[in-house]
């Protein structure tokens, strides 16, 4: 059920973090983003900016849920973000309550998602970060379903 695929290279922390900037504005209750990438690729700084896209104005509230393993910010709707990184598995996600944040009236943030896809939705936007020098990064974002074309059609 893929669907679209969009690529961006940022040159610069600023651009990781307005990229999520321009994606937060145009997320709406109920979405779920699936974060992929390893140590430093810039996952947090990209949920950064999709945090000041959702209205949260202090972006230095975000940080890295590893050992809290889910973060509640709230912009216009809420926004949760978890970190999967220390889970063994999507049970231990299920545990802290993941899924009622994942399906409920807020944004869903996932940090190393592909450590736990049983707790994702059947739709949703997966962006792989990949480090390609100190501050470049490639940006990947797919999409799962038909609400998150729209998205990525925006994005463009």
């Amino acid at each position: 059920m893929k669907g679209k695929k969009l690529t961006f290279k940022s040159t610069s922390v600023d651009e990781t973090i307005g990229f999520g900037r321009k994606l937060g504005m145009l997320l709406s209750p109920g979405d779920t983003i699936a974060l992929v990438g390893e140590l430093g690729a810039g996952k947090t700084t990209l949920v950064k900016g999709i945090v000041q896209g959702l209205g949260v104005t202090d972006r230095r509230v975000v940080k890295s849920p590893t050992f809290a393993l889910v973060h509640k910010y709230e912009g216009r709707i809420p926004i949760y973000h978890f970190d999967a990184y220390r889970l063994e598995d999507a049970q231990e996600m299920l545990d802290i309550g993941s899924d009622e944040m994942i399906h409920g009236n807020g944004v869903a943030i996932v940090e190393w998602a592909d450590k736990v896809p049983g707790c994702l939705p059947d739709e949703y936007l997966k962006i792989t970060l990949t480090a390609i020098s100190e501050n470049e990064r490639n940006i990947e974002i797919r999409s799962y379903g038909s609400r998150y074309d729209k998205i990525i059609n925006n994005l463009l």
